[in-house]
């Protein structure tokens, strides 16, 4: 009875100092999590009635040989909606993410890098988005995010993450036009002696508190932004360059889709009150890709019309994910010739 009851007393004090370290790091966070972080609006007021000549892009040089964007999404840093979190298992999980995102990056070697939204979900999203913008910005390659439906489900507003993506070195991020849907509608043009060969439309596609109100998704006012760009792209240019765009939450068309040219399906797609009118205007207006990202057990890319449609691979261990489905989604633009899609996965 006395070595046992030894062994209890024992293991009950183990228990007891594993209690005290889990429950003070979470108490303290629990209340630094609650200082309300607020940022400044930036971008500007868009109408279509503006002058094309008054249009913004961020333009990157291709040189002459492919260029290679990789594409990231839900990394979900923290993860708070676990129990993992309380016990700290999300800061091995993000730990974990990291040593598998290098290498990634170093084996792709990608010229342009975005992330398509969710890479946090915690109280503190301020403290963990800027840790991710270091990550990004250790590679010293131009990256480019958008907003999740998570990302602003914390103490700092999209206002004051936009901020910290501003801050960045390496970060691409505009806030983009102040009176469209969300923060962080802006165009990147990849560029070959000095014209388009290619534009790449960063949408916010809302936030998981738009679902009640079934305001979430691509709307109508963006679709006539995107349209208002092509018009000036052809203005300036005399045509409209080929163009995908990128955001976070899928559009009705994605939950149909049963033929894949690449990657798969691992469970239904979560379109909320999404329309199909970004897909639609796209097809009329030299639209080749979408790429969303959302549903984590997906990473196909299929074809819709005369366009391809499809997920990016979800990029961490951090929240649900299929071992076969963590990593990127590597396109390929070359010199000529059509965008190559490929699936890399984490190794």
């Amino acid at each position: 009875m006395k070595k046992k009851s030894k062994v209890l007393i024992i293991a009950f004090a183990v228990a007891l100092v594993l209690a005290f370290f889990i429950a003070i790091p979470n108490i303290y966070f629990y209340i630094i999590g609650q200082k309300i972080q607020t940022g400044v609006a930036g971008g500007y007021e868009w109408t279509d009635e503006m002058p094309y000549d008054q249009r913004k892009t961020v333009k990157i040089d291709a040189g002459e040989g492919d260029f290679k964007i990789l594409v990231l999404t839900d990394v979900h840093r923290k993860n708070h909606g676990t129990f993992a979190a309380e016990l700290g298992i999300n800061y091995i999980l993000d730990f974990a993410s990291e040593i598998a995102l290098d290498k990634l990056v170093k084996n792709t070697s990608p010229d342009l890098i975005l992330v398509l939204g969710d890479t946090v979900l915690t109280q503190r999203n301020d403290i963990e988005t800027r840790k991710f913008a270091e990550q990004m910005d250790g590679y010293k390659i131009p990256w480019a995010p958008v907003f999740g439906n998570h990302d602003d489900e914390g103490r700092a507003d999209k206002a004051r993450l936009a901020e910290i993506y501003s801050e960045s070195e390496y970060c691409l991020f505009e806030y983009g036009p102040q009176n469209l849907h969300g923060a962080g509608n802006y165009v990147i043009e990849i560029t070959r002696n000095e014209l388009p060969v290619y534009a790449l439309f960063m949408l916010d596609s809302g936030s998981s508190k738009e679902f009640e109100a079934q305001t979430a998704g691509i709307n109508d006012a963006q679709v006539n932004w995107y349209e208002w760009n092509m018009a000036a792209f052809e203005a300036d240019y005399g045509y409209k360059p080929e163009n995908m765009a990128f955001f976070h939450i899928p559009t009705p068309a994605y939950a149909g889709i049963t033929e894949f040219a690449v990657g798969g399906r691992g469970e239904d797609s979560c379109f909320e009150n999404s329309s199909d009118d970004i897909l639609i205007s796209m097809l009329n207006n030299n639209g080749t890709h979408v790429f969303v990202g959302h549903d984590h057990a997906n990473n196909f890319i299929a074809g819709y019309n005369n366009m391809k449609i499809g997920y990016a691979t979800k990029s961490s261990y951090n929240c649900y994910f299929k071992s076969k489905v963590t990593g990127g989604t590597l396109l390929t633009v070359p010199a000529s010739g059509d965008v190559k899609e490929e699936v890399v996965l984490f190794r």
